[in-house]
């Protein structure tokens, strides 16, 4: 970085910081400024409820981030942290909170303290395995530890009565704990792409059930007793790349077993039977859902900076330049908007986006400004190269 825009971005951010300060703001985003460290100003921000510092380079978290004892919600994602403080536990007012695309490995057993926690994101961070403390999350609603090297999940996580949003994909498990009918608010639960051998029959006691997906596992069979008739609000059971698609099995109108999906026919007479009993069985509306926008499409990650943002020079139109990705970023973003998954927007919603429906023209017009800053940081050499030339 050349110190030109290495000034510029420190004083920007440590004006976005006084700002904050200043006009007792609750929501302060320093995402995608390169970070290393986090400025000792920021901990003045006593006010702050909302803060975004994903997509930047911090290494360490400075135990000092928890006197700011109204924090909401918390974005650390796509970091360089390697540890978390253990008296992050003492932010007990924190119901978002993403640490995901980290180098952790571990999850610290102080956040089973985070008594208010709702939506808890971990995906890649090398976890292996998730502490048991985590069934003290009496709160939370979603859970997101997708492509990590988990090869079981505690039994105390059956303790989480109010969890609706379960996203356990791209790991290695091989076993479920018994008991799975405690979370009795299930509506979603992702465990694809693991190596589960037996099917989770004791999930299928969950009444709220819409979406289990548990394709691309080793299940060879189903239970004798598999039945689905009792749950008024299923969607679908998603058993495709299981052992048990290439071998004898029982038909079912909701079980998708290939890539085509069941006759119209077969869903309209199943769901004619259930109507009946179905009209309270409706979509449920995540925690978490009612603070994000709707999935977009991920941005073009050949594009640095916005190309409405540009200077003229001399006469001379200079906009952002284009370069070739990092192969690493291109697959990191691909896997946040996992776009395989587009079908079920849980999963592949940016856990970073959030609350920003709700941002006012001020914190708008506070992003635009970030974002004018970052265009210049791409047409700095092109200005100084008219600097040097100029007589």
């Amino acid at each position: 970085m050349s110190a030109i825009l290495k000034f510029i971005r420190e004083n920007h951010i440590l004006a976005l910081i006084e700002q904050a300060i200043v006009k007792k703001k609750s929501r302060l985003s320093l995402n995608a400024f390169e970070i290393t460290e986090i400025p000792n100003l920021l901990y003045n921000c006593m006010d702050v409820e909302n803060l975004y510092l994903h997509r930047n380079k911090i290494t360490v978290i400075p135990v000092q981030i928890t006197d700011l004892l109204n924090l909401t919600t918390l974005t650390l994602d796509y970091n360089n942290l390697s540890t978390l403080p253990p008296e992050l536990g003492n932010l007990k007012n924190l119901v978002n909170l993403n640490i995901s695309y980290n180098p952790l490995n571990v999850l610290i057993p102080e956040i089973g303290e985070l008594e208010n926690l709702e939506a808890f994101w971990c995906n890649r961070i090398g976890l292996r395995e998730i502490p048991k403390e985590i069934g003290k999350l009496s709160k939370l609603d979603t859970f997101g530890a997708r492509g990590n090297e988990l090869t079981t999940i505690p039994e105390e996580m059956t303790k989480l009565a109010k969890l609706r949003w379960l996203t356990l994909e791209n790991n290695q498990i091989e076993t479920l704990p018994d008991g799975l009918d405690k979370m009795e608010a299930l509506v979603h639960c992702n465990l694809r792409n693991n190596n589960l051998r037996e099917f989770p029959m004791s999930i299928l006691k969950c009444s709220d059930l819409m979406f289990l997906q548990i394709n691309n596992n080793q299940i060879s069979s189903l239970p004798e007793d598999f039945d689905t008739s009792f749950l008024t609000g299923l969607e679908m059971i998603d058993l495709r790349l299981n052992p048990i698609c290439e071998l004898s099995h029982p038909e079912h109108p909701l079980v998708r077993y290939a890539e085509e999906l069941p006759s119209s026919e077969a869903l309209q007479e199943l769901s004619s039977q259930a109507s009946s009993s179905r009209g309270h069985a409706q979509m449920a509306v995540n925690a978490t859902q009612l603070r994000l926008p709707p999935p977009r499409h991920p941005p073009d990650p050949n594009v640095v900076g916005d190309d409405s943002l540009q200077l003229v020079v001399n006469g001379t139109q200079i906009r952002p330049q284009r370069h070739t990705p990092d192969p690493l970023l291109v697959e990191m973003d691909l896997d946040a908007s996992s776009i395989e998954s587009s079908e079920d927007w849980e999963n592949s919603v940016n856990s970073s986006e959030l609350d920003v429906q709700y941002q006012s023209d001020e914190d708008r017009a506070d992003n635009e400004i970030a974002q004018f800053f970052q265009a210049i940081g791409m047409v700095l050499p092109e200005l100084s190269r008219y600097a040097s030339t100029a007589s």
